[in-house]
């Protein structure tokens, strides 16, 4: 991207000199031009690893901006990070979400170092239907049916993913839950799985796991109503014998990376995994403030709240979807 599009019209400027630069075009397809939004904080140093946030939806409803407040945190933690949109069921069915996903972390390898990040280092982050994508996205690296066409020779490969309460075993789903024909991953799949049983087992991140799954992190809440807690365990149970799997529990519902109430948690339990496994990155020295070195790109920060006390609810959050519909 260059540089005048760096300093077009639709740039902001968001607290604690996090720029965001919303509806970059990154992939058309099917008559559709897909867009992102970027988050970067100019006083990030050194090369930034890259978040790629992903959103849910239950595959059919929903726009980017659910992670924003996450997006000007990790920004302000040193990371370049977008959020991608992708295409929607009914009208757009497997694999096309992920298909898009793909093409946001090839952008990312492909745009990023003109924004100063190290293509090297690009973690994923979903919620729901978005961590069904991010970790299907690492499972499948570089699988050619499952890759855009953009971007030849760049690799979708993730150095981490984080799953908040995700869908990973569609049969497991059905057998668990009330699935109406025609409606949230049916949609998304084509049907039920007498009529599409290759896309219940592809999109499946259970049914994808190998050796080279990336480290990941699967967080669930044990209330969630929505999506089982058992999907998350029947994944850190296929992963363990393959990769760094760690799998924890939030006491709450199935929204609770955008409650108040765990969002401080959820979000330091994020970043230090991140950290952990290697991908977190850069310092950003004494330009955000000083304290003891936690580890963290840009050291000894202040609060996720504290970051973003200029904003107000509707800046902050995602919708809320404890009374919604889906996942």
């Amino acid at each position: 991207m260059s540089a005048t599009a760096r300093l077009s019209p639709v740039t902001d400027r968001a607290p604690e000199s996090v720029t965001v630069q919303r509806d970059i075009p990154f992939h058309e397809v099917d008559g559709e031009t897909l867009t992102l939004d970027l988050y970067d904080a100019a006083a990030a140093s050194g090369p930034k690893p890259v978040a790629v946030l992903v959103r849910g939806g239950a595959f059919t409803f929903g726009d980017k901006g659910e992670f924003a407040r996450h997006a000007l945190d990790l920004a302000a933690d040193g990371f370049l990070v977008i959020e991608p949109q992708y295409r929607l069921a009914p009208e757009s069915t497997f694999p096309a979400a992920l298909v898009d996903v793909k093409a946001a972390i090839e952008w990312a390898r492909t745009e990023g170092e003109s924004y100063g990040a190290d293509t090297s280092r690009i973690v994923g982050v979903g919620h729901s239907a978005g961590a069904n994508l991010v970790v299907l996205a690492a499972l499948t690296a570089d699988e050619p049916g499952f890759e855009p066409e953009l971007y030849p020779g760049a690799s979708s490969a993730l150095s981490a993913a984080v799953g908040y309460a995700g869908v990973y075993d569609f049969h497991a789903l059905d057998n668990a839950t009330d699935v109406t024909e025609g409606e949230g991953h049916r949609a998304y799949l084509g049907g039920g799985p007498d009529d599409e049983p290759a896309a219940y087992d592809l999109a499946s991140p259970v049914g994808q796991v190998n050796t080279d799954a990336p480290p990941t992190l699967l967080l669930h809440g044990t209330d969630d109503d929505v999506v089982p807690p058992a999907q998350s365990e029947l994944l850190a149970d296929a992963l363990g014998p393959m990769t760094d799997v760690v799998h924890e529990t939030v006491p709450s519902d199935h929204g609770f990376p955008f409650h108040g109430a765990q969002y401080d948690d959820v979000y330091e339990r994020t970043v230090e995994f991140i950290r952990r496994v290697g991908t977190g990155g850069p310092d950003t020295g004494d330009a955000t403030g000083t304290g003891e070195d936690t580890g963290l790109p840009g050291g000894n920060l202040p609060g996720p709240t504290d970051r973003i006390d200029d904003l107000g609810p509707a800046d902050t959050r995602g919708p809320d979807r404890r009374d919604g519909p889906g996942f």
